[in-house]
């Protein structure tokens, strides 16, 4: 996941969701098998995640070669938000540091927390730059610990990010690497790692986070309860990052292999289509293949 200038919104945010039509949401199955659900539950971490990254993207981009900016602008973020920096400047010795703290994670969340993407968020995430952000070679790190947590979703259902280790390199100006160490899921006993790569096609030379288009790829591991997965980016994952479009990725293929399950059920392959009606619709809906049976479900 990445991108020089990124400008995300979700920001993986990060932003939502007009409706198909009536047909296409007819064809939504609601009585999914468990294989199903975790497909989605994974397919929502991955979108989160994507979020969580271009909401990091959109506050580094605002420092500056000597350091922290006197004032982050938010408006793109809920209206809870506040950035707090810890360190200011490079020339002490070591990088900046900042948090970006999206309020208080006791659910319900308040209307404030809110986010333009539709979805509701709390919690902290602290951001570590080493070196100016927009240079080549720049490394920057994301951390969400036990200590403040992070929650995400809507008004009735929430993921809360226990943990988050997140090691960023700039490789272009256009182009992001993020290495994945640690992503857990405390109400899904989720672990989830590897490697991202975020590359801006559209928007670079634009500031702020609307209007940016960007292509993720990658591939990690994860493990859900006693069952061991790897995954990757089948079909780079395209993201808008416009008003009623930022959720979820408008295009791409995410593959889920079980390697390790009690079922006894290893090698099988889950795709998660995010264009199943091939228009880049800027919906929720996604179509999930498990041997061979089609099943179109909402990411909530």
């Amino acid at each position: 996941m990445r991108i020089s200038q990124l400008k995300f919104g979700i920001l993986l945010s990060m932003p939502f969701i007009l409706l198909m039509g009536f047909s296409s949401c007819e064809r939504i199955n609601p009585n999914n098998s468990p294989r199903e659900e975790v497909a989605g539950d994974l397919a929502l971490v991955t979108t989160e995640l994507g979020s969580i990254l271009e909401y990091f993207d959109e506050a580094a981009d605002q420092t500056t070669g000597k350091g922290a900016p006197a004032y982050f602008k938010t408006q793109n973020f809920s209206k809870e938000t506040k950035i707090l920096v810890l360190d200011s400047s490079y020339y002490d010795g070591d990088g900046v540091e900042f948090l970006i703290d999206f309020g208080p994670t006791a659910t319900p969340l308040k209307p404030t927390q809110k986010c333009l993407d539709g979805r509701f968020r709390g919690g902290v995430v602290k951001v570590m730059l080493e070196t100016h952000y927009i240079e080549n070679t720049a490394k920057s790190h994301i951390l969400v610990n036990d200590d403040n947590g992070f929650v995400v979703g809507t008004e009735s259902k929430f993921l809360v990010i226990s943990q988050l280790e997140v090691n960023v390199e700039r490789k272009l100006r256009e182009l992001l690497n993020f290495e994945v160490k640690n992503l857990e899921i405390d109400n899904k006993s989720l672990d989830f790692d590897g490697v991202l790569s975020m590359e801006k096609i559209t928007g670079i030379n634009t500031p702020g986070v609307f209007g940016d288009h960007y292509l993720l790829t990658g591939n990690g591991t994860a493990e859900l309860g006693d069952e061991e997965f790897k995954w990757d980016i089948g079909a780079p994952l395209k993201k808008k990052v416009e008003p009623g479009c930022g959720m979820i990725p408008v295009q791409g293929l995410l593959n889920f292999t079980v390697e390790k399950s009690s079922k006894n059920i290893t090698n099988s392959k889950i795709v998660v289509d995010f264009d199943p009606f091939e228009n880049e619709s800027c919906d929720r809906i996604v179509r999930i293949v498990n041997a061979g049976k089609q099943t179109d479900i909402v990411l909530e």
